[in-house]
């Protein structure tokens, strides 16, 4: 697949997909449900974390395992139980927890606190349960009560979320005010960090493909047609993934079904809409037949416009 395909590119009427020259379709893997079945390898999942992470020989993945929408066994209001897109915990007792995110909604970064906090507390839950740490000794174990493993909220947002525009990817942590005041600041909690992608601010930045970071951080927000030709056997593999035709028909429709399935999001940003004054448009949008997911997309179209008209 090459850029040059781009040209001769048709969209399906389906957001999700897109059609090369020769007719065939692809999935675009920016959608929550899509960007699993890029995922779903561990072996991609290896590679991307250590080119997000960007870890030294010495401390990169070298094995994991990884789970989809884990199931957050915690007490939640209204017992709705929280899902984690793509979970990963690694042979050196590391938990991640990746996010791909479409649009903005209210209360956002809450949410980004809320989901780093389920990440903590199954991590934890998770590490106590594991062979290292039940196969040391009961005083030892009673050393490490309290022990966290080290995790990484990891926010792949396909709009802009970084307040500088000179970046694409930002780590956040906890630093003593003081410590920043003073131009000495470290992270307060090291094992717990948010990594935060800003996809447009990426593409924006990132003309080319000069890295692995670059193939797929543009294969996640551009899809199969924008990236250049490749030989990589990780990537090819990756590439063939995406193709609509060889995913199982009943598995296509379970996934088409569950394309708006985060009716919290929807319901937020509808929410917002109704609350500012909107909600006539609103009517006159689902009068029309327009989609939920339009109507989101075009809510954070508008908030971004707005941002931008007052800077």
């Amino acid at each position: 697949m090459t850029e040059s395909h781009n040209a001769n590119a048709q969209h399906s009427t389906k957001p999700y997909i897109v059609t090369n020259a020769d007719g065939e379709e692809f999935l675009l893997p920016c959608y929550s449900e899509t960007f699993r079945v890029l995922m779903d390898d561990k072996e991609t999942i290896r590679d991307v974390l250590n080119s997000l992470l960007q870890l030294d020989h010495e401390h990169e993945i070298v094995d994991l395992d990884y789970e989809f929408e884990k199931p957050i066994d915690i007490f939640m209001p209204e017992n709705d139980p929280a899902r984690l897109d793509v979970w990963v915990n690694t042979r050196d007792h590391r938990y991640l927890n990746i996010e791909m995110q479409n649009r903005s909604h209210p209360f956002f970064f809450d949410r980004m606190q809320l989901y780093n906090a389920y990440l903590t507390l199954r991590g934890k839950y998770d590490f106590n349960r594991s062979d290292y740490f039940l196969n040391m000794t009961e005083k030892e174990r009673k050393h490490h009560f309290y022990e966290l493993p080290e995790t990484f909220s990891i926010w792949l947002c396909n709009f802009p979320i970084l307040r500088s525009k000179d970046i694409y990817k930002d780590t956040w942590a906890v630093y003593s005010r003081h410590e920043v005041c003073t131009g000495n600041a470290l992270p307060l909690l090291p094992k717990n960090k948010y990594i935060v992608v800003d996809l447009p601010n990426f593409l924006r930045l990132r003309k080319g493909v000069g890295s692995r970071e670059d193939f797929w951080l543009r294969l996640i927000s551009k899809g199969p047609l924008q990236v250049p030709a490749t030989e990589d056997p990780l990537f090819l593999d990756a590439l063939n993934r995406l193709r609509v035709s060889r995913i199982k028909p009943e598995h296509f429709k379970f996934m088409e079904a569950s394309m708006s399935s985060d009716h919290h999001v929807y319901d937020a940003i509808m929410a917002d809409m109704w609350l500012k004054g909107e909600a006539k448009t609103i009517s006159v949008f689902e009068k029309l037949g327009v989609s939920p997911e339009t109507i989101a997309q075009a809510k954070a179209i508008l908030a971004e416009e707005d941002s931008e008209t007052e800077k």
